[in-house]
């Protein structure tokens, strides 16, 4: 869809909803949509949301937790998100954790059990889709204990094998509770082993009874998957997908996907063909306590195989077998066990830095993902880069090499050198001067909590949109930076010093001591974004880009490194330092508003935000519409107030909030109110989506007027963004906008 059309669709969606857009959101119909919306809504992975357009994904890959049951649920959190997955299902009685192992994940789990498993999924930004194998017996109370434990979880499907009689209650229940009951399969001589029994028990009832497919079982049991999945079309939930190492035997034990029988490939072409969409718990039972890499490898293959489908609108592009579409000095690169192979000795010598180019085409704005392997010397990713001898490159560069410190940096080869080291985020000005605005994350934090994992696979994720570019490694941000320099011409070879929107990707051996590298799972996908070019608020110096809402002297904010006391966690300190607009308060009124001097209207806004235990503020689109700042972390059920609210508008869908003291990000996109000649307003404003910590919270969310606090009292065309400081302490970094290109 071009913008125009987009556009014209949002006028006409923003002039039906301006009829009555308060009673919509009053209505309960407003909160089925939204509940049905978060079922069907395909988001991305851990941590990683948030910096880039959302991709085409219509299935959501997750972990069964039995797959890890000789470990707790809280390492079978870790493990997934070390996956990179943020999907899991948890199954009943599983323990809790190695420091409260009495703790079993079921129903009868006790309030504070509750809150501490939502508080552990939240930090490892991981969301409990699925419930089961549980028990639904035909017994009201039991079965609500279930539905109502599914319910606070904010679990889409409960896995049951239930009894046949139980089915008139379960079918009421699912459309009370507006909850899924997917039916399992056993192996055979369990009660659902065949689908055609799964399909008697399902004739009739709501679309909200269906399946929950183990393709694994069905291998036990001697059922071709692929024949089951077409029984069960239009009634296929879920599914626990697995791959076989023996057909027909219930003792077969399960294999990396596609190297068993199972024909997970054809198993995927019919969920394709029958357009399902949904959850796809992995369970592997098998090598219990070592099964991390055969499920790597096992994710590789979903994931392949989803964008040969169309699944996804990433393109693989090394394929895993040859250097086909690649191009670089035979003496070094080959494939070896599905990846690339850089490697130089004494007798093969690199002649100077070269380079492994894919000459698949010259990205502009992509994301790009890739697994990396260094054992000695040193390496690089390049992107936005030119050629200017024969397999020698000259560009942007994430660098690949055995050191913490330096991993995750970003490199200009042939260029500007050294741009931005890890933790630290940087604009380098139209002069090409190189300036320090905040930071992405602590260094020696990043060190401490193993963001690079020595002599062993790690996954680099770039991301290059317009003039902002990103690194994360293994879900963690190491750098980032706004560049504004001077762009340089794409086809002068020798044009090197400065900045670049588009050019070739390639993977570099460094000349020098002999050295090894390979290189797998590389993907890309375009960038189509309606905004435009990243434009820094806040310069992490001083206050001189902002004013206050009041007296100066009343004024509590500070520049610096900001940290939550450790006396009063309820106050946060500011340390020596720069990067960070701190509120200094010590209680409620004891500060102002503070807001930017420059105006604007449609925008996306991306920023982090610190509260202390607590604390309060708000973040003003317009200095006019609030998004609530609160310290949430222990709320269960969300309201207008808390963290991610629209203030007095919408609660948000989800808690997605982070510990107190913690840093969390919101990435907002905005349409501002429109009006016309005569200043009558003609549209309202718009929250096109908000997210916090990668999870969405609101979308198309029109706003018939303003929020409370706002600066001006009335709504305009264009506005500042504000944040609230009367409320208590809070800190601000990373402050980024995005006009809309029109």
């Amino acid at each position: 869809m071009n913008k125009e059309v987009k556009s014209e669709v949002r006028s006409q969606k923003s002039e039906v909803r301006c009829l009555d857009t308060r009673c919509s959101m009053l209505d309960s119909r407003f909160s089925v949509l939204c509940f049905l919306f978060s079922v069907l809504c395909i988001l991305p992975r851990p941590a990683l949301g948030g910096d880039a357009a959302d991709g085409k994904e219509n299935w959501r890959l997750g972990m069964q937790a039995y797959s890890f049951n000789r470990f707790t649920f809280c390492e079978a959190v870790d493990k997934t998100r070390a996956l990179g997955l943020r999907y899991i299902e948890v199954y009943p009685g599983h323990r809790f954790s190695r420091e409260q192992p009495d703790i079993k994940t079921d129903h009868n789990m006790s309030s504070q059990a509750k809150k501490q498993m939502l508080q552990k999924l939240r930090e490892a930004g991981v969301k409990l889709t699925n419930y089961g194998v549980v028990k639904l017996p035909n017994n009201e109370a039991e079965c609500r204990k279930v539905f109502n434990f599914a319910r606070e979880m904010g679990i889409e499907t409960i896995v049951s094998e239930p009894p046949a009689d139980a089915f008139d209650l379960i079918e009421r229940l699912c459309e009370e509770y507006k909850i899924n009951v997917a039916i399992h399969n056993h192996p055979e001589p369990s009660p659902y082993w065949d689908p055609d029994t799964v399909l008697k028990v399902c004739r009739g009832r709501s679309r909200r009874i269906g399946a929950c497919a183990d393709t694994g079982h069905w291998m036990r049991s001697g059922i071709n998957p692929v024949e089951a999945l077409k029984k069960l079309e239009g009634r296929i939930i879920s599914l626990h997908i697995k791959d076989l190492n023996e057909f027909g035997n219930r003792k077969a034990h399960d294999v990396i996907w596609g190297t068993g029988l199972g024909d997970i490939k054809a198993v995927l072409a019919e969920l394709d063909r029958q357009n399902f969409k949904g959850v796809f718990s992995i369970e592997y039972e098998h090598n219990w306590l070592n099964s991390m890499p055969e499920i790597a490898e096992s994710v590789s293959y979903f994931e392949r195989t989803a964008a040969e489908l169309g699944q996804t609108d990433w393109r693989w592009i090394f394929n895993g077998e040859d250097l086909t579409g690649w191009d670089g000095d035979p003496r070094l690169w080959s494939v070896k066990d599905g990846a690339i192979r850089g490697q130089t000795t004494v007798k093969k010598p690199a002649r100077g830095n070269t380079f492994l180019i894919w000459r698949g085409g010259q990205p502009r704005d992509f994301e790009l993902r890739l697994k990396f392997r260094i054992r000695n010397g040193n390496s690089g990713v390049q992107y936005r880069s030119k050629e200017f001898d024969k397999w020698r490159i000259s560009g942007y560069q994430a660098e690949v090499v055995n050191d913490p410190s330096m991993v995750g940096f970003l490199y200009h080869e042939r260029g500007r050198g050294r741009l931005v080291y890890v933790g630290d985020m940087m604009v380098i000005d139209e002069q090409g001067e190189k300036h320090i605005v905040g930071r992405v994350a602590d260094k020696d934090e990043l060190i401490r909590a193993g963001y690079y994992k020595e002599k062993d696979w790690n996954e680099y994720r770039i991301i290059a949109q317009g003039n902002h570019l990103l690194h994360y490694l293994n879900g963690y941000p190491t750098m980032q930076l706004v560049d504004n320099d001077r762009v340089t011409d794409p086809d002068d070879p020798e044009d090197r010093k400065g900045a670049a929107r588009q050019g070739l990707l390639a993977l570099q051996l460094h000349a020098g001591p002999p050295m090894l590298v390979e290189f797998k799972d590389i993907r890309i996908r375009e960038l189509k974004s309606e905004y435009g070019d990243a434009v820094v608020l806040f310069n992490g110096k001083d206050l001189d880009d902002w004013a206050v809402k009041g007296s100066r002297g009343k004024s509590k904010w500070a520049v610096g490194t900001a940290k939550m006391s450790s006396e009063n966690p309820k106050l946060l300190v500011a340390k020596d330092g720069e990067g960070e607009m701190i509120n200094l308060a010590a209680r409620n009124r004891d500060s102002i508003d503070i807001y930017s001097k420059a105006k604007f209207g449609d925008c996306r806004v991306e920023l982090e935000v610190m509260v202390p235990k607590g604390s309060n503020s708000g973040i003003y689109l317009m200095g006019a519409y609030e998004i609530q700042v609160l310290d949430s972390w222990e709320r269960v059920k969300m309201g207008g107030g808390d963290m991610g609210a629209i203030y007095g508008a919408s609660p948000p869908r989800i808690n997605a909030c982070k510990r107190p003291g913690e840093w969390q990000k919101y990435v907002i996109e905005f349409i501002a109110p429109k009006f016309d000649a005569s200043g009558r307003k003609i549209r309202n404003a718009e929250f096109i989506k908000v997210e916090l910590n990668g999870e969405v919270l609101h979308e198309n969310l029109v706003m018939e007027g303003l929020t409370g606090g706002s600066l001006t009292g009335k709504e305009a065309p264009t506005g500042p963004l504000m944040f609230q400081g009367n409320h208590g302490p809070v800190a601000y970094r990373n402050i980024i906008r995005k006009p809309l290109v029109e």
